[in-house]
């Protein structure tokens, strides 16, 4: 997961240049920033609040990082004078955002002169594809205009113009519930500021974030939710700024990956009227779903047994699978829907592991198909001869991810690719292509390559992350699932995240999204073309 800081505090509290200390940061897991940016050099504040000729000049080293700046606080005695050095900085650094205060001064004629100059600045900006984003303090939350607070007040009067960032930890301390604040501002919100203060803090001294009183779990998934950029905004540190910053990352990649309270439904989409169909809902985790070509039935995995799911009767049967009691999202039938194989985690003292077991499709003994692991499958040959899968080995010292094949039968396995981080291999119909995701050209896109491994062959080229190309059984229809560019590293692929559900035709043409849901992992991870290509089922999740 990407994560980005505020760096008024982390600057001030760190030692040395603002570039080593930008180094130090990304190093810490930090992937985005987001600077204080001045049109002149602010006395004593330099370090914290940038002058734009200094951003201009080191844009290129601060990317080489791996830092990304898409929005920036603005500090301007006169905005209107600013802007086009403002909008000359966008274009070049990249930036998207830009961020203002309200004024100290919050009665209704100050807020009113206010939102006239935000709504001129706005106006301009967005002629450079660049949004005015309004950032909270306390104080704009607890004071109170017609029963609103002034911080909505003033986002009231600029007409939708100027959208909404919201400081959590200010909201608290204002006096709100954050996410109750959130969730009745969400249309406007289009970032979010994670600042956490101790419960009924009396002094407006902040404390790691994840440590105090502040819901960040429940904002935390709000956000992710709407799909609007996290930073961490923290003032007060200890001796070891990178540190902190780290550990109040690692707190956050725990809330990416928890399927606590999720509620999970079960739907399909038609690919010629484009309806959407909701066949059932689960107050547990399901994932996953193949559709049988011979019958209306899907199966799942849940809780990391097996089950098979009966359309019209809406009955859910387990299937026995022996000992495979923690199967994960990575399953295939057998093309003569006789057999099924599973991929079995285990984690031991040694560390985790999975492998890949295949069974009778009605319940039975598991057989050991792989040897090695970890393992995942993805794809089972047409023929029924061959299973591909994506395998983390250890090569020459290093952790390599790529795709396998193994006969079904048992022998020797045999490595396809090599470089990049590769997984979801799954056959084409006819059996001569194996159709896989890979980071070879950067982020994570669409492959296909002979059932040898060779010709080898970029098929998507879109800035997002692409994962697990379906071949409809007709050969005719690819379908796979899409991440935003900035929500995750391209080797992740989570739960709790707006996601896109993405079609395209066999030869790589008419690539388009077809459909925004909430998922992610779990989503669509195998096959689940109905067998007339028409519909292909998936899994999308509320957070409750």
């Amino acid at each position: 997961m990407k994560f980005g800081v505020q760096l008024f505090g982390p600057l001030r509290g760190m030692q040395g240049d603002v570039l080593s200390c930008l180094e130090a940061m990304a190093q810490a897991g930090i992937t985005q920033v987001e600077p204080c940016v001045s049109p002149a050099a602010i006395p004593g504040l330099g370090r914290m609040v940038w002058p734009t000729g200094w951003l201009l000049e080191h844009g290129d080293e601060i990317k080489q990082m791996g830092l990304t700046i898409l929005s920036a606080h603005v500090f301007a005695q006169d905005l209107t004078g600013a802007l086009g050095g403002l909008i000359d900085l966008a274009g070049k650094v990249g930036l998207r955002q830009y961020v203002v205060k309200s004024p100290q001064q919050l009665d209704k004629a100050a807020l009113q002169q206010t939102a006239l100059t935000y709504m001129q600045a706005a106006d301009r900006l967005a002629q450079a594809g660049v949004a005015l984003l309004l950032h909270n303090e306390a104080a704009d939350i607890q004071a109170k205009i017609g029963g609103r607070t002034a911080y909505e007040y003033l986002l009231d009067l600029c007409q939708g113009k100027v959208q909404a960032q919201v400081d959590t930890g200010w909201v608290q301390y204002g006096g709100e519930d954050p996410a109750a604040f959130l969730s009745r501002n969400a249309w406007r919100v289009k970032s979010l500021h994670h600042k956490d203060f101790p419960a009924g803090a009396q002094e407006p001294i902040d404390v790691p974030i994840g440590t105090g009183g502040v819901d960040i779990p429940g904002c935390f998934r709000l956000g992710m939710a709407w799909d609007v950029p996290q930073l961490l905004d923290q003032e007060h540190f200890g001796p070891d700024v990178p540190a902190e910053l780290a550990a109040a990352c690692a707190r956050l990649n725990k809330l990416t990956v928890s399927r606590q309270n999720t509620i999970s439904y079960l739907n399909t989409y038609n690919t010629e009227t484009g309806e959407v169909k909701t066949l059932a809902r689960f107050d547990k985790v399901i994932e996953a779903p193949n559709w049988l070509k011979n019958s209306d039935t899907l199966l799942f995995n849940a809780e990391g047994r097996m089950y098979a799911y009966h359309i019209p009767t809406g009955a859910e049967t387990l299937v026995d699978t022996g000992p495979c009691t923690n199967c994960n999202n990575d399953h295939v039938v057998s093309p003569d829907e006789t057999q099924l194989a599973v991929s079995h985690m285990t984690h031991s003292e040694s560390g985790f592991n999975s492998q890949i077991y295949t069974l009778p499709l009605q319940g039975g003994t598991p057989r050991l198909a792989t040897p090695l692991g970890p393992s995942f499958l993805h794809g089972w040959s047409p023929d029924g001869q061959e299973l591909a899968y994506c395998a983390f080995r250890q090569i020459g010292g290093q952790r390599e991810v790529d795709v396998y094949t193994i006969p079904t039968a048992g022998g020797e396995e045999k490595r396809l690719t090599q470089g990049g981080f590769n997984d979801g291999p799954e056959y084409s119909p006819d059996g001569r292509h194996i159709w896989y995701n890979s980071t070879k050209s950067g982020l994570m896109q669409i492959w296909r390559m002979d059932k040898d491994g060779q010709n080898q062959t970029q098929i998507t080229f879109n800035r997002r992350n692409n994962w697990f190309a379906h071949l409809s059984p007709d050969g005719q229809k690819v379908a796979y699932i899409s991440y935003g560019e900035n929500q995750l590293e391209p080797h992740e692929h989570l739960p709790n995240m707006p996601v896109e559900l993405w079609l395209m035709d066999a030869d790589g043409q008419n690539q388009r999204k077809v459909l925004s849901l909430f998922g992610g992992q779990g989503s669509m991870n195998v096959n689940a073309w109905a067998g007339d290509s028409r519909c292909f089922a998936f899994v999308s999740y509320e957070l409750v």
